[in-house]
């Protein structure tokens, strides 16, 4: 992280290079809240030697900023300032050593629940209330960082956010706390923290179907009242139901969607025929619950689809390699994102040998948040211009139980290819099949 050679030299050759015109500040704050004398303009394409810089410490991320200290330069009278990220890059020999690879992967925070953004984690009663703003259920903010601790320990419960964009910052800054039950965390559209809960009920499509907002023949219904779902389509839900104090729903399952960034049309509540969908636990169908001796189940009941080089159907819920622990639905975002050429097939499969490798060592569930993305995806999420997620080669995971730098410290001497964890993502690591290198330590 720090820029230093392990003889504890400086890089001569290390610059900071400014890519828009932007503000050194002496506190990794907006400009706005910091005094004249505590900020510095700098000029677009200015190039600054560098001694050592920084993109985080034990606490996470600079809120945005990089912190660097000048080699050859004071500007203000001083040496050491942070510097917007989004203006600027670090490079070494010519070659940008910052953002890293996929360094600049984007959390996105998600309100589940109204609540309250504050200034400090502490009850809102404690709070004045000009340290605190109200935000409704489906707000979201694209973060620079989470923390959900630092080196005191945990925030009485809340999330530590870091805003990305300028032009979000909630009353002109970028640094909020919220009730944790009451948000959560998602990279690359996977929830990443709180850890979802392994035994949340899922919803499964099973056939062709409708979601509908009322338990009657789909010929009741407006066009507004309907949405269509394929086979293999899931969802996490809240709670379920089949029946009420009135009885059934007419033979269907009333489902109450658990995450808002999975709400349909804006709305979290359906109903789906029950005998075109199931809900499961653990991988274990709870509802309907089988009445007579079943039949034996078909291999695969995951969505169907096309890989290129192959004449086979492939399904979501299908090995990626024979007795394998990782599945094309996690690889392909529920064949949402189908690998455009056999090469990156095959890129996918052999990281999937070196992670069952990974898995098998530390004998933990792993939890993939983001694999193969399409470039138009990989521009969306944040990913780096070059990031080995285009080829199938890159995964970022959550290992249950594990902090990204735990999982690293385990895999560091086994691992045969790239290896990154982040300031502004604590509790994920990325895993490549590329060069062997590393990033974050």
């Amino acid at each position: 992280m720090i820029g230093r050679g392990e003889s504890g030299e400086c890089r001569v050759n290390q610059v900071l290079r400014v890519n828009r015109a932007t503000v050194l500040v002496l506190r990794p704050e907006p400009p706005g809240q910091l005094a004249a004398n505590e900020q510095v303009a700098i000029a677009a394409g200015s190039v600054y030697p560098l001694q050592s810089y920084a993109y985080a410490d034990i606490n996470g991320g600079f809120n945005g900023h990089i912190k660097v200290a000048f080699r050859d330069s004071a500007p203000g009278g001083f040496n050491t300032w942070f510097v917007p990220s989004r203006d600027t890059q670090v490079e070494s020999d010519g070659v940008v050593v910052y953002p890293h690879e996929d360094q600049e992967g984007m959390p996105v925070l998600w309100i589940n629940t109204g609540t309250l953004l504050k200034r400090r984690p502490l009850d809102s009663g404690l709070l004045n209330p000009n340290e605190t703003v109200a935000v409704s259920r489906g707000q979201s903010y694209n973060l620079h960082s989470y923390a959900f601790a630092d080196s005191q320990g945990n925030f009485n419960n809340h999330i530590k956010i870091a805003i990305r964009n300028p032009e979000d910052f909630v009353n002109g800054l970028s640094t909020w706390f919220v009730y944790t039950p009451h948000a959560f965390i998602t990279l690359d559209n996977d929830v990443v923290f709180p850890r979802p809960d392994p035994n949340a009920f899922v919803l499964r499509v099973t056939q062709n179907t409708l979601f509908k907002r009322r338990p009657v023949d789909s010929g009741q219904l407006a066009s507004n009242e309907q949405v269509a779902a394929s086979p293999g389509t899931t969802i996490v839900l809240s709670s379920y139901a089949f029946a009420n104090a009135q009885g059934s729903f007419n033979g269907h399952i009333r489902f109450a969607i658990k995450y808002v960034k999975d709400d349909i049309n804006g709305l979290n509540t359906w109903y789906v025929f029950q005998a075109h969908a199931r809900v499961e636990r653990a991988g274990v169908v709870v509802y309907p619950t089988p009445t007579a001796p079943p039949s034996p189940p078909p291999q695969y009941v995951g969505r169907p689809f096309r890989l290129p080089g192959n004449t086979s159907t492939f399904y979501t819920d299908q090995p990626i390699i024979p007795g394998g622990s990782f599945t094309w639905g996690e690889a392909t975002r529920e064949a949402t994102r189908i690998p455009e050429t056999q090469a990156i097939v095959d890129n996918i499969i052999g990281l999937a040998r070196a992670l069952q490798g990974a898995r098998d060592r530390l004998d933990r569930s792993f939890q993939i948040t983001s694999w193969y993305r399409p470039p138009a995806v990989n521009a969306a999420v944040g990913g780096a211009s070059r990031s080995q997620h285009l080829y199938g080669r890159a995964a970022d995971i959550q290992v249950q139980g594990l902090s990204g730098r735990q999982v690293a410290n385990a895999l560091m001497l086994s691992w045969p290819g790239g290896m990154g964890i982040y300031g502004n993502i604590p509790n994920i690591i990325h895993l490549d099949t590329g060069p062997k290198r590393t990033w974050g330590f």
